[in-house]
């Protein structure tokens, strides 16, 4: 059953950490503290894995794995991050929950903060957080398959972030945008949504009072205000970058 989840970990790095559809979720508290959760549903690679046959046993099994991954003790063994960034590492916990039968496969990595200038730190963490943890899996369980599994991106390595209490602005980086099309990361997303494997992305921002002004194509809000909800596609960052940007002030 090892084998099986983690060849369904390393078709889901083909294409996105959250691959199929993904939800990202702020929760802001008034002094400025919070939480960022990245909630990444891989449901569709289950379906796709047992088409392809990649595991004989995959079509017969029936187990469930509900798993939470406490990063205290790997935040050490992830290659290149700051003392800084292994702090908010550790304090961060990874879920996987997967159920065979009913084709469902989820994770949900979740990071706690203590200022909104944290928020776009946790949020480049979480990609890189996710496949050095499936690496080290891969590897500690003499997964079939030697080849690498590849970098991750993600639609807001391609943006400015600047979070404080009060005001959220995320503006597209033109110039690293405008070598997108070399990332080979999203090569691959394009070549899975050829496939009939589209992506979407959700952004919900919860606020700890009501909005006062925002800025963006595709914002919507609560009816108190306190709510911001983005929803994209991959064709929406590929061909108007400009439907992720934002200005929100609260």
């Amino acid at each position: 059953m090892k084998k099986i989840l983690f060849s369904l970990l390393t078709l889901s790095s083909l294409f996105l950490a959250g691959c199929l559809e993904t939800t990202q979720e702020i929760t802001l508290n008034e002094d400025g503290s919070g939480t960022i959760s990245m909630t990444n549903d891989m449901s569709a690679l289950i379906s796709m894995a047992k088409q392809m046959g990649s595991s004989g046993d995959m079509k017969e099994t029936d187990e469930v794995i509900d798993s939470t991954i406490s990063l205290k003790d790997r935040a050490d063994s992830i290659p290149n991050l700051t003392e800084e960034e292994r702090e908010l590492v550790r304090k961060a916990n990874l879920r996987i929950n997967m159920d065979m039968p009913n084709e469902k496969f989820l994770t949900h990595l979740s990071f706690p903060f203590a200022t909104p200038a944290e928020i776009s730190k946790c949020s480049t963490l979480s990609q890189k957080v996710i496949s050095e943890t499936l690496k080290s899996k891969k590897g500690g369980m003499g997964m079939a398959g030697d080849g690498e599994m590849p970098e991750t991106s993600s639609f807001d390595d391609y943006y400015t972030m600047e979070y404080s209490n009060g005001l959220l602005v995320k503006t597209l980086n033109k110039e690293k945008y405008a070598k997108v099309e070399g990332d080979e990361y999203f090569k691959g997303l394009k070549e899975a949504a050829a496939m009939g494997l589209t992506y979407k992305a959700n952004y919900i921002i919860h606020l700890p009072r009501p909005v006062k002004t925002t800025e963006g194509k595709g914002i919507t809000l609560s009816e108190d205000k306190k709510q911001v909800t983005l929803a994209v596609e991959l064709d929406d960052f590929l061909e108007d970058p400009s439907k992720l940007e934002f200005r929100i002030e609260y």
